[in-house]
């Protein structure tokens, strides 16, 4: 496996001209300090979730997409049959699905509520004109966040949602340390070694502040640099200390140690001199993690 180290001077390079080398989409604090707020809401974060709306009435999916808007979602679609919201899946970021039961088309909503599981998890929200026994005893069987009937009231729909964003949090958050002694392991190392061009620089994860993972890249980013290491977020998270690391977003990790600020309501995090955005979905198990008062 081959990897790159950034150095100061690209780092500095990239501000001015606006392209990271080798196209890695990393977020860098400004030479000042903090980058404005302005410019990192404007960046591509997940803090915003993102709403498969699959529903095959054209009229009604508007008017979804309209109260998915007014409740600060971000719609995505919409879909009208099982086969298109399956491809959207697939290819766009979705964190939450709200499902048309009574789909055209061999796969209904139910039906497709599974094979979207089965992709990937993700919190599913049913929509139906159907009130029948049967039908609640399928939908149930997939363990939806909620069973909704048509017409919904757009406030019971906004509770819906979010209750369905924060239990799936909840669920997916990554177990408590546990009370019994663990059996002895290997200790994970304190440092990384990257390699550039035939040498091998330590890197000492306690100075790495955060990792941005894009494609096959990760950026980890020190105090006064830069580091991009060719390798995949799933394999790099292996080698950070759990104890010290908290994912805020799908591609972001944080050091716990490098907070100093927290803005629960804008979703906002300051790690070292970063400004970055924290998706909803992992906020709670980051308050979780910091030791508050007051």
């Amino acid at each position: 496996m081959s990897y790159s180290i950034v150095t100061v001077a690209d780092a500095a390079e990239t501000l001015v001209n606006g392209s990271p080398p080798d196209g890695a989409g990393c977020v860098y604090s400004s030479p000042a300090g903090l980058l404005p707020v302005e410019q990192v809401m404007a960046l591509p974060a997940e803090s915003v979730i993102r709403v498969l709306v699959v529903e095959d009435e054209p009229l009604y999916a508007e008017q979804l997409e309209a109260a998915l808007q007014d409740l600060g979602y971000e719609p995505v679609g919409p879909a009208a049959d099982a086969r298109i919201a399956l491809a959207l899946h697939r290819t766009e970021t979705i964190d939450l699905a709200l499902l048309d039961v009574n789909l055209r088309g061999s796969v209904d909503g139910i039906a497709l509520a599974a094979q979207l599981l089965a992709h990937r998890p993700i919190p599913v929200v049913f929509l139906t004109s159907l009130n029948d026994s049967q039908t609640f005893a399928r939908a149930q069987n997939t363990g939806p966040a909620a069973f909704l009937t048509k017409p919904v009231e757009l406030a019971a729909l906004g509770r819906a949602l979010a209750l369905a964003v924060h239990n799936f949090g909840q669920h997916h958050a990554a177990p408590p340390a546990p009370a019994a002694e663990p059996l002895p392991v290997a200790p994970l190392p304190d440092a990384l070694f990257v390699k550039e061009n035939g040498l091998l620089e330590k890197i000492r994860l306690s100075n790495v502040q955060s990792v941005v993972a894009e494609d096959k890249l990760c950026c980890l980013t020190l105090a006064e640099r830069t580091v991009h290491v060719r390798m995949a977020l799933r394999e790099l998270v292996q080698y950070l200390p759990p104890e010290r690391f908290v994912q805020i977003q799908r591609s972001y990790y944080v050091n716990i140690e490098h907070i100093e600020r927290l803005d629960p309501v804008r979703h906002l995090v300051q790690v070292g001199k970063q400004l970055l955005p924290v998706s909803r979905l992992y906020q709670d198990e980051l308050l979780r993690r910091l030791r508050t008062i007051g």
